[in-house]
């Protein structure tokens, strides 16, 4: 008992703005790293079996949308690489797993429910933010049952649990302690924009990002944002998947009217959330994770480590080469 009375001691139960910076930048590039090694393995492998290459396109993205034996582990590459960074880095470091505020032991059904509800409202009142990623997300099949059961798990269940533990878990919970909450809340929003690598899909993450990081702030526990982060995903696939068996039908064009309505939904649901947050979210009593020491909700971004600016620069760069070519 002393021992590990002694053990638990000698670990830390926070993060700090270094260990968000290091995350970060290990988040960024080591999915590339692996993604690039899987793909000339199965590069290898295809060539190995008499694939043919067209050279119209590259090897990869023939790869990725053609064969299934690739494209469904090459998804998961990103997701994989989040859990063990996020369990390594913690063990390596010395650092309390319950450092990230992840609990299940005291759940509020009522919370829970509107998280839920949100993640499914955020997608329908920002539809006009993602229209032009759908049919282009999902690289696998989603015209039947089965693959909208492996499509929820591979695109829903996993990212929902590995992104908030790096994104809300590590990193807003290290910006918070280092330079406020406010600050920690559009910085962490930021990264998690920055790490989609894309222009096309930037303002609807850093928006989701707000939204799931206001959620663990005022609750103290990482279990809502994943939650909501889990039926906003699911909503979006549910989306495609109906479009796909022609149960539902989008507009083609973007006329003044679809402009309007898109417009009117976005203001629409961001105010419901505001009520959310001012009326439910802002009356909650957080127990935990109130240390001495802890800075204000002012926002304070003179303590940012310079490897974080290093880390913000390397994946504005990818995004503009990836709009590039």
């Amino acid at each position: 008992m002393e021992e590990n009375e002694v053990k638990q001691f000698s670990r830390r139960n926070f993060y700090t703005t270094a260990d968000t910076a290091k995350v970060f930048l290990y988040a960024f590039l080591l999915p590339i790293l692996f993604s690039l090694i899987f793909a000339y393995i199965g590069y290898g492998i295809a060539s190995a079996v008499g694939v043919e290459f067209s050279e119209e396109v590259s090897f990869l993205t023939y790869l990725y949308e053609n064969c299934l034996w690739f494209t469904i582990p090459y998804c998961l590459i990103s997701q994989i690489t989040f859990v063990c960074l996020f369990f390594i880095y913690n063990k390596a470091n010395k650092i309390s797993f319950s450092a990230c505020k992840l609990s299940v032991k005291k759940i509020n059904i009522t919370t829970t429910l509107l998280c839920a509800l949100f993640g499914i409202l955020f997608v329908i009142g920002l539809y006009g933010l993602i229209e032009g990623c759908f049919g282009k997300l999902f690289p696998i099949p989603l015209d039947n049952f089965w693959w909208y059961l492996l499509n929820i798990l591979l695109f829903a269940i996993i990212p929902a649990f590995s992104e908030e533990l790096i994104f809300r878990g590590v990193i807003l919970n290290g910006f918070a302690r280092g330079i406020g909450k406010i600050g920690a809340i559009f910085l962490s929003s930021l990264l998690f924009a920055l790490t989609h690598q894309s222009i096309s899909q930037f303002i609807y993450p850093f928006i989701m990002g707000i939204a799931f990081s206001v959620v663990t702030i005022k609750t103290g526990n990482l279990f809502y944002s994943m939650i909501m982060h889990l039926f906003n995903n699911i909503t979006t696939l549910t989306i495609q998947f109906l479009i796909n068996i022609k149960a539902l039908s989008l507009p083609n064009e973007i006329g003044a009217v679809y402009i309007v309505v898109s417009i009117l939904l976005a203001v629409a649901i961001c105010s419901f959330f505001f009520l959310f947050y001012y009326f439910y979210l802002k009356k909650q009593k957080v127990e935990e994770g109130k240390e001495e020491g802890e800075p204000s909700n002012l926002m304070n971004v003179g303590k940012l480590p310079l490897l974080l600016y290093v880390g913000i620069l390397i994946s504005t760069a990818v995004i503009v080469i990836n709009a590039v070519i």
